[in-house]
C-alpha cells in the first residue's frame, strides 16, 4: 500500500513538474526606438492569431499597470517624507484640472491613464488612495468649495493639494490642516511659485476654504486598490497609438488617441479601461442594451457616451466595413514620442509590434497644451497679480485702455499683437469681469495673451473655444437622446 502511494506521489509531481515547465510564459518585449519626426510617429501593435490577447504597455514608463507599479515607479526612498513628496510630485505631473467626466467615478487607472484630468475631489481620493497603498494612513478633506489630501507619517499630518499643486510648509515642515488653519497667514508666505496652478492658493477665497471648518469633512481612506490596467485585442485586430487631436473634429481636444482597428465580420464584446470617444467605419455598437448604427447614429453616440452618468468598459461591436476603429482617450502626458524611447510591452501571447508613420497631416493637429501645463509663465502670472486691478473693470476692452495699455508699453510688448488676442478671447467670456468666478483663470488667461508664443496662444485659443462648445454641445445633444 504504502509502495503504491509513494509510486502515485511520484507520478504527480512527475506532471506537475512537465506542467510547469512547459506552462506558456507570457510574451513581453522592450523594444528601444529613435524618430526625427516626434508628431508623426505611431506605435502599432498587431494581433495575428485567432485567439484574444490580453496586454498592457509602458511608454517612457508612463502608463502604469497598477497602483502598486505607480508607487514602485517613484519610490526611490526610504524616508518617508521623501517618498511622500516623490509621489506626490508623480501625481501632480500626470493630471491637469478639467472637470469633464467628473461624475463618472471611474477606476483611478482609467483617470490616470485615459483622461489625465479631475477637478480637485478626484484628484485628492486617487492621490490619497496612492499613499495607503505605499503604506500611509490617509484621507480626503472636503472644505465646501475645494478639496484636498491629508496623510500621516512621522507622528503628524501632513497636507497636499494635488490640484493646485503645492503644499505648504513653515521650518522645513510640511504643514497639517489642522495647523494652516490656527495659521492661514503661513498660506500666502508658504506657497510654492513653480505651477501656474499655485496663484490660486493667493487668493482670500483659498484660505477661506479651510478656515470655514464648521463645513469641513473627513474621509479615511481604508480599501487597497487592487485594479489593474489590463487591455484586450481580439483576432486579427491592431491597436495603434499615439494620434494626436484635431481641434475641427474633436469633441475635446486635450488627449491623444489610441485607436483600436477591428476586422470586417467582428461581432463580440470589446471590454477596455480606456473612455471610448469616437468611432470610425461602419458598424453596429451596442452601448447600454441600445443599438447605434455607424455612421448614422454617431452623434447620437456620442452624445450619449458624453452625457452619461458613468464610466463603462464594454460594448458589443458588429463590423460591417473593411476595418472599424473603435478611438480612446489617452494621458497626452504619458503618450508623448520623443526623439529616443523606451516601448515595454507584456501580452498574454504573441504580438506584432511596429513603429510606424502617420501619414495624415493636418494644420488643425497640434500637440494638446493646457493652460495647467504653462509653468514656464508662473513668474508673469505672480506678478500681473500684483499689478492689475480688476476695480471698475467691466470688459476686456475697458481692461486693456486701463490696465494693459500702460503695462505693455513698460513691458515692451507688441501692444497690436496683444489687442488682437484679447479681441479673439473676448468673444470666449461670457460674463461681466466683476463677476468672474475664477479670478485666477482669468489672470493665467491675461498671462498667456501677454506672453505666450504664437503656436502656444493657438493651441490655448482653438481649445478653450471647444471647452466653451462643451456645455452647449451637450445641451442640445440631449435633445436628441
Amino acid at each position: 500500500m504504502k509502495k503504491a502511494i509513494s509510486f502515485f506521489i511520484i507520478i504527480l509531481l512527475i506532471v506537475l513538474a512537465f506542467l510547469f515547465l512547459h506552462k506558456k510564459k507570457n510574451f513581453t518585449k522592450k523594444l528601444y526606438f529613435s524618430t526625427n519626426d516626434t508628431n508623426n510617429t505611431l506605435i502599432v501593435i498587431k494581433n495575428p492569431s485567432d485567439k484574444n490577447v490580453k496586454f498592457n504597455f509602458k511608454l517612457n514608463g508612463k502608463f502604469y499597470l497598477s497602483i502598486n507599479d505607480f508607487i514602485k515607479s517613484h519610490n526611490n526612498f526610504a524616508d518617508s517624507e521623501q517618498l511622500a513628496i516623490k509621489l506626490f510630485n508623480g501625481f501632480i505631473n500626470s493630471f491637469v484640472h478639467e472637470e469633464i467626466f467628473d461624475d463618472w467615478g471611474e477606476p483611478p487607472l482609467t483617470t490616470l491613464n485615459s483622461k489625465g484630468f479631475a477637478i480637485c475631489g478626484r484628484q485628492s481620493e486617487i492621490f490619497s488612495t496612492i499613499a495607503y497603498n505605499a503604506g500611509f494612513p490617509s484621507r480626503v478633506i472636503q472644505l465646501n468649495g475645494h478639496v484636498v489630501s491629508e496623510i500621516f507619517y512621522k507622528g503628524h499630518w501632513h497636507l497636499f493639494d494635488t490640484d493646485k499643486k503645492t503644499y505648504f510648509t513653515s521650518q522645513n515642515k510640511i504643514l497639517s490642516y489642522e495647523e494652516l488653519v490656527k495659521n492661514p497667514h503661513i498660506i500666502k508666505k508658504a506657497g510654492t511659485k513653480k505651477y501656474l496652478a499655485n496663484l490660486t492658493t493667493m487668493l482670500d477665497k483659498y484660505t477661506k476654504y479651510l478656515v470655514t471648518t464648521s463645513d469641513n469633512k473627513f474621509m479615511v481612506i481604508n480599501n487597497k486598490n487592487k485594479d489593474t490596467f489590463l487591455l484586450n485585442i481580439p483576432p486579427k485586430s491592431t491597436f495603434v497609438f499615439p494620434f494626436y487631436p484635431d481641434y475641427k473634429k474633436d469633441f475635446f481636444p486635450y488627449n491623444t488617441k489610441a485607436k483600436l482597428l477591428l476586422p470586417k465580420g467582428f461581432n463580440d464584446k470589446i471590454k477596455s479601461p480606456l473612455i471610448l470617444i469616437d468611432v470610425e467605419g461602419e458598424g453596429i455598437i451596442k452601448y447600454k442594451n441600445k443599438n447605434y448604427y455607424i455612421p448614422k447614429n454617431l452623434e447620437l453616440l456620442k452624445a450619449e457616451i458624453f452625457s452619461s452618468n458613468n464610466f463603462t468598459n464594454s460594448i458589443n461591436v458588429e463590423v460591417l466595413s473593411d476595418t472599424l476603429a473603435l478611438v480612446y482617450m489617452l494621458n497626452p502626458l504619458f503618450s508623448k514620442i520623443y526623439k529616443e524611447n523606451e516601448l515595454f510591452i507584456n501580452a498574454s501571447d504573441s504580438l506584432n509590434i511596429e513603429i510606424s508613420k502617420n501619414e495624415f497631416n493636418s494644420k488643425s493637429i497640434l500637440y494638446p497644451i493646457h493652460i495647467d501645463l504653462l509653468n514656464q509663465y508662473s513668474k508673469q502670472a505672480f506678478d500681473l497679480m500684483k499689478e492689475i486691478d480688476f476695480k471698475n473693470i467691466n470688459s476686456i476692452n475697458n481692461l486693456y485702455e486701463k490696465q494693459f495699455k500702460l503695462y505693455c508699453l513698460k513691458k515692451n510688448l507688441d501692444t497690436i499683437k496683444i489687442k488682437k488676442r484679447l479681441n479673439m478671447m473676448n468673444k470666449l467670456i461670457t460674463e461681466p469681469l466683476p463677476h468672474f468666478d475664477n479670478i485666477a483663470a482669468l489672470l493665467f488667461t491675461i498671462t498667456i495673451i501677454l506672453y505666450s508664443s504664437d503656436y502656444e496662444f493657438k493651441n490655448f485659443f482653438l481649445s478653450t473655444y471647444k471647452y466653451r462648445k462643451y456645455k452647449t454641445i451637450i445641451k442640445s445633444s440631449k435633445k436628441h437622446l
